[in-house]
């Protein structure tokens, strides 16, 4: 049988995506290697707003008990001699899948409870919301608005009074200031570590992610929440890996602008 080669790279979230299909080949009897070779550059961490220009990040799966070298390698694979699986639509269609077995949830556990991360208030229904920005930015076709997040939160706010957003760059001022007259407590963090992040983003009820395989992973690895993935995730013809996000999606929120300063435009 022709092996196939997973080729790990990205972040938390594609690291995780890439995880998850290794480890569903590997149960499944088919021949699996991977490629790791993109963790022997060293972690350079891009500043937003410099065009063109995205983080190389570091192995990140550690906090998993997930080391490097739990994976297994072979030199001499190329797409001469065997299946390399890239970043795509592919691979993400196989990691959603994978990653809704429990035997290949169980790989990505976190402690249990998250007292050392949220203050005690939040240990029960919260609506949690992960906005990509940081060195995105830089490269990003599609960029969900601000406004967007805030009109989504809002319609949740009769469900909980405990907001967290999460961010990878400072949070602007008047997006806190739009979002925390409908809360009675807002947490803003943004610079807490990859792993606290997806802890608290797989312990919320309420879970709204952004077009980021980060909190993608997290919403599916969080069975129990409610999470609202967007509908577009990318600009122009770049679009093919929404298929198989969408056809694990039911409803969609329908947006209505009555009293918003949308309206205003509208009338």
């Amino acid at each position: 049988m022709r092996p196939t080669v997973v080729v790990f790279a990205g972040g938390m979230g594609t690291q995780i995506i890439s995880a998850a299909v290794y480890f569903s080949l590997k149960k499944s009897g088919r021949p699996v290697f991977a490629d790791v070779s993109y963790f022997e550059i060293p972690e350079r961490l891009a500043v937003a707003g410099n065009a063109g220009q995205l983080t190389h990040w570091g192995w990140q799966l550690d906090p998993f008990g997930l080391t490097r070298e739990a994976f297994e390698t072979r030199q001499g694979l190329t797409k001469r001699n065997a299946e390399m699986l890239f970043d795509g639509p592919r691979k993400v269609g196989l990691s959603l899948e994978a990653m809704s077995r429990p035997d290949v949830q169980s790989l990505f556990k976190i402690p249990d409870g998250i007292n050392d991360i949220l203050p005690e208030e939040f240990h029960g229904r919260f609506l949690c919301m992960h906005v990509r920005r940081g060195d995105y930015v830089n490269v990003a076709s599609h960029l969900i608005a601000d406004g967007e997040f805030v009109r989504l939160a809002r319609k949740f706010s009769g469900l909980t009074h405990h907001l967290v957003v999460l961010s990878d760059s400072p949070i602007e001022a008047d997006f806190r200031g739009a979002l925390s007259p409908f809360f009675n407590t807002v947490l803003f963090l943004d610079k807490i570590d990859a792993f606290a992040a997806h802890r608290i983003m797989r312990s919320a009820s309420i879970l709204i992610c952004s077009n980021s395989t980060f909190s993608l992973t997290a919403a599916i690895l969080n069975p129990g929440s409610l999470a609202i993935v967007p509908k577009q995730w990318y600009g122009g013809g770049d679009r093919q890996v929404e298929e198989a996000i969408h056809a694990r999606c039911s409803f969609q929120i329908m947006q209505n602008f009555a009293g918003t300063e949308a309206s205003a435009g509208n009338s």
